[in-house]
């Protein structure tokens, strides 16, 4: 089990996202793996195509990601509460972070798309001469 690093959720699998911080770009420049479960992508990915829609203007905080203090921007989360069943909260994320969320979710939407082949038996066969 691991934990989902924007709600908390303990899940199987959580589905990765490079990100880059800033405190770590000495140590890491390749950027560090984060681990998001399904409900916190979809959020993200979601709050990025309105930012690049709208164009949103964004207020400073800090990531709650990549751990810049920079421009972020609200998502949405769904946290789990034993007593309160989901509860609502919003997590500032950094448009860098959102964009490599955005990568992540094409990426994983893919991957599910190329499974379900799979599974159904709807891989492409080819035929050997």
């Amino acid at each position: 089990m691991t934990d989902c690093d924007l709600c908390g959720k303990g899940i199987p699998t959580v589905i990765p996202v490079r990100t880059y911080p800033p405190l770590l770009k000495f140590a890491y420049p390749e950027g560090v793996w984060k681990g998001l479960c399904e409900t916190c992508l979809d959020s993200a990915q979601k709050t990025y195509l309105e930012v690049n829609r709208n164009h949103t203007s964004c207020r400073r905080g800090k990531c709650s990601l990549c751990g810049s203090k920079t421009g972020v921007f609200s998502v949405e989360l769904q946290i789990p509460d034993f007593s309160k069943g989901i509860v609502r909260q919003d997590m500032d994320v950094c448009y860098r972070c959102l964009k490599l969320v955005d990568e992540a979710y094409v990426r994983f939407k893919k991957a599910q798309i190329d499974e379900e082949g799979r599974i159904h038996g709807h891989e492409h066969v080819h035929p050997h001469h």
